[in-house]
C-alpha cells in the first residue's frame, strides 16, 4: 500500500519549494517601466483605458482587437480583456471573454497572465486552494509587466486565508512568545489551536520570511504532524527534516516526536459504537463483508471501544427499530445502515442526537438535526463520484480529447451524464459519443462510427466512383482523440478492448469504471484487458491474485473485497472525522481510497488508480500522455 507520509512529504516538500518562490517573488524588484494591463505588448487604445482606470472600457477595446487580429495574436488579447473585467469587477463578463481563450496557442508570458486572471477569479468566489495553485503556476513565467498585478494577487490571497483563522494564529503567537523551553502540555495545546486552520493556510505561512521565526516553526510542525498522523512510518524522517529547516526552534528533534506521540493520542474512537448491518436479505452477503471489513479493523486497532451489532433486512424502517435497539444499549455512535432508502429514513427521525456515519451517500441537501452539525457523515463507494474522478485524473493527466462507450441502459447514461459533467469544465472535448446494446457481443459497427473509421471507408468508396477505377485503399480512424472512457462490465470490456485494437485503436488510453474488474483475479480470461485503466482500493492492489486474498467466505473470492475496505475505513475514519471537518485539505488514507471531508455529509473519496497487467490488476503507473496526432 502507498504510504500517505512519503507521498504528504513529497507534496509537502513540492509546496514549500514553490512558496519559497512566489513569496521571495514578493521582494523582487518593482521598478521596471511596465504597461498597466501587465502584458509585454499591447495596443495603445486598451492600455490609455487601463492605465486611468476605465477598466470597462479598456475590456471592451481589447475585445474589438481580439476579434479582428489573427489566431496567434487573439488570445492575447482576450486575457487582456478578461482582466480588465476582472478589475471593472465583472467576474461573469471576464468568464465569457475566457471562452474564446485556447491556452494552447499562448505564449509562456501570456499563459502566466491568463492564471492570473483566473487566480482572481478563485479569489472572488472564495476558493484560495485554487488561487493559491495557480498563483504558483503564474510565478514561473511571469513576465516583469505583471509583478504588481501577481503582488496584488498574492496580497489578496493572503488576506483571505487569514479572515476565518486569525484568531486561531494570533493565539498560537501568544503561546509561542510565551513558550523558553520545551513544555509538552503547551506543545499539545499549540496542535490543538492550529485544527481550524488548513492544511493550505498554514503551508503558506510556514514559509513566510517575514514572520517571527518561532512561530513559522510551530506553523510548519503542525503541517508535519498533521501529514502524518494516520500512517506514521514516515513521522521520523519527517520530523528530522522539520528540524534542518527551523535549526533554532526551541524543540529538538526528540522534543518534537514526543509533541506528534502526545498530541496523536488524543485521537481515539467513541466509547460504544453501534453498527446497523442486514444480515438478512438481498443486502446480506454485502452486509457480512462490511461487517468482516470493520472486526478486522477493529481487531488491529480496539482503542478500547466496545462495538455492538444489529440486523437490519430489506424493509426500509428496519433500522429505525435497530437504531433505537442501539440506543437503549447505549451506543454513543452509530455506524450504518447500508441501504440508501433506510439512510433517508433513520436521518429523517425527529429527535435524533446520536452522531452517525452512514454507509452510502447523504440524502441531498441534507441538513443535520439541532445538536448534531457535523457529526453526521456518510462514506460509500458512490459510482457516480467514481466515474467523476476518472474524468478528472485523465483531465489532470493531461488528456484532452475523449471518446465515450456506454451501454445502453440507465446505468449507462448516468455513468456517461457523470463523466461529460467532470471532464468538459475546463479545456477539454468529448469529439464522440456513442452507446452500445450489451444484448451484443459485436460492437464493431459502434467502434467503426466511433474512430470514423466508417467515413474513411465511405470516402475510399466515392475515390473509387470518381475514377471509376479499383483501388488499394486502407481505412484509418481518426486521430483527434488521446483517450477513450469505456462503461463496461468485465464480459463486455473483454468484448470491446479486443475490437478497439482490431480497429487500430489499441494504443489509444482507455479508462474505465470499477465495474472492469470482478474483484476475483482471473489472469487468462482477463490478458485482452491489459492496459485498461480504472479506480479501484488499495485492499485490492495489495491482494492481486488468488493466493492473496485472505479465506473469508465474505470476501467471495474477492468479489466483495471492496465493501471489506470499506468496513475498514468506516472503523478507522472515527477518531479523525472532527479534524477532517475542521481541516477540508486534511486525508484520510483509507484501504477503499483516500477520504477528505466536504459540505454536505458525504466524504469525498478518492479512489487507488490500476491498470491490468499480466490480467491482473496493478498501480497504474502515471506518464505523459500522448499528441492526438501522433
Amino acid at each position: 500500500m502507498p504510504h500517505m507520509n512519503s507521498n504528504t512529504a513529497a507534496r509537502v516538500t513540492s509546496l514549500r519549494l514553490t512558496l519559497t518562490l512566489l513569496i521571495t517573488g514578493l521582494f523582487f524588484l518593482h521598478g521596471c517601466a511596465t504597461s498597466p494591463s501587465g502584458r509585454e505588448t499591447t495596443a495603445p487604445g486598451g492600455d490609455s483605458a487601463y492605465s486611468t482606470g476605465s477598466f470597462e472600457k479598456a475590456a471592451r477595446t481589447w475585445q474589438q482587437e481580439a476579434m479582428q487580429a489573427a489566431p496567434d495574436e487573439a488570445g492575447a488579447l482576450w486575457v487582456s480583456a478578461a482582466d480588465a473585467w476582472m478589475r471593472a469587477e465583472k467576474p461573469e463578463e471576464a468568464e465569457s471573454a475566457l471562452g474564446w481563450v485556447e491556452r494552447g496557442t499562448l505564449s509562456a508570458a501570456d499563459t502566466a497572465r491568463l492564471d492570473l486572471v483566473l487566480a482572481d477569479l478563485a479569489l472572488w468566489n472564495n476558493r484560495s486552494d485554487e488561487a493559491e495553485i495557480l498563483l504558483q503556476k503564474a510565478a514561473t513565467a511571469l513576465p516583469s509587466a505583471s509583478r504588481s498585478r501577481y503582488d496584488g494577487l498574492y496580497a489578496r490571497l493572503i488576506q483571505q486565508l487569514s479572515g476565518p483563522a486569525s484568531r486561531e494564529i494570533s493565539e498560537a503567537a501568544r503561546l509561542s512568545d510565551g513558550m523558553k523551553y520545551y513544555d509538552p502540555l503547551a506543545s499539545v495545546e499549540m496542535m490543538q489551536i492550529l485544527e481550524s486552520v488548513s492544511s493550505g493556510e498554514l503551508a503558506v505561512r510556514a514559509y513566510n520570511p517575514r514572520a517571527e521565526r518561532q512561530l513559522t516553526g510551530w506553523l510548519d510542525l503542525a503541517l508535519v504532524i498533521r501529514g502524518n498522523l494516520v500512517e506514521p512510518d514516515s513521522v521520523s524522517s519527517a520530523i528530522a527534516d522539520w528540524k534542518d529547516r527551523h535549526p533554532f526552534h526551541l524543540l529538538t528533534t526528540s522534543e518534537a516526536l514526543d509533541t506528534w506521540l502526545r498530541y496523536r493520542q488524543q485521537f481515539r474512537s467513541p466509547h460504544r459504537i453501534a453498527v446497523l448491518l442486514p444480515d438478512s436479505g438481498r443486502l446480506q452477503a454485502a452486509g457480512e463483508a462490511i461487517r468482516d471489513g470493520i472486526l478486522s479493523a477493529y481487531a488491529d486497532r480496539p482503542g478500547g471501544a466496545e462495538l455492538l451489532f444489529f440486523p437490519t433486512n430489506d424493509d426500509p424502517q428496519s433500522p429505525i427499530s435497530a437504531y433505537f435497539s442501539a440506543l437503549d444499549a447505549g451506543a454513543d455512535w452509530i455506524i450504518g445502515p447500508l441501504r440508501k432508502e433506510s439512510v433517508d429514513a433513520m436521518l429523517n427521525l425527529a429527535g435524533m442526537t446520536t452522531p452517525v456515519l452512514a454507509l452510502n451517500d447523504l440524502p441531498e441537501n441534507f441538513a443535520a438535526p439541532a445538536g448534531l452539525a457535523d457529526q453526521v457523515r456518510g462514506i460509500s463507494l458512490s459510482q457516480d463520484e467514481e466515474v467523476r474522478a476518472v474524468a478528472l485524473h485523465a483531465a489532470t493527466s493531461g488528456y484532452e480529447r475523449a471518446i465515450l462507450l456506454a451501454p445502453e441502459s440507465a446505468w449507462g447514461e448516468r455513468m456517461a451524464i457523470a463523466f461529460e459533467d467532470e471532464f468538459l469544465r475546463d479545456d477539454q472535448q468529448i469529439v464522440a459519443a456513442l452507446r452500445y446494446m450489451e444484448s451484443q457481443n459485436d460492437h464493431s459497427a459502434v467502434l467503426q462510427r466511433a474512430l470514423k473509421i466508417d467515413e474513411s471507408k465511405a470516402r475510399g468508396r466515392r475515390l473509387q466512383n470518381t475514377l471509376q477505377t479499383t483501388i488499394e485503399f486502407e481505412p484509418v480512424r481518426r486521430d483527434d482523440v488521446d483517450m477513450i472512457f469505456m462503461a463496461a462490465s468485465t464480459t463486455q470490456a473483454r468484448l470491446i478492448r479486443p475490437q478497439l485494437r482490431f480497429h487500430d485503436a489499441g494504443s489509444i488510453p482507455v479508462y474505465a469504471t470499477s465495474r472492469v474488474y470482478t474483484g476475483q483475479p482471473d489472469p487468462s480470461r482477463n490478458r485482452d484487458l491489459n492496459g485498461v485503466r480504472f479506480p479501484t482500493t488499495r485492499w485490492q492492489l495489495e491482494h492481486p491474485g488468488r493466493d492473496d486474498i485472505p479465506a473469508l467466505n465474505s470476501l467471495r473470492g474477492g468479489s466483495l473485497a471492496s465493501l471489506f475496505a470499506l468496513g475498514q475505513d468506516a472503523w478507522n475514519v472515527l477518531p479523525w472525522l472532527e479534524l477532517m471537518n475542521k481541516d477540508p485539505g486534511f486525508r484520510f488514507p483509507g484501504q477503499s481510497g483516500d477520504y477528505y471531508d466536504r459540505r454536505g455529509g458525504t466524504l469525498l473519496r478518492q479512489p487507488a488508480w490500476a491498470e491490468f497487467s499480466n490480467g491482473l490488476p496493478a498501480p497504474l503507473r502515471e506518464e505523459a500522455p500522448p499528441r492526438a496526432d501522433e
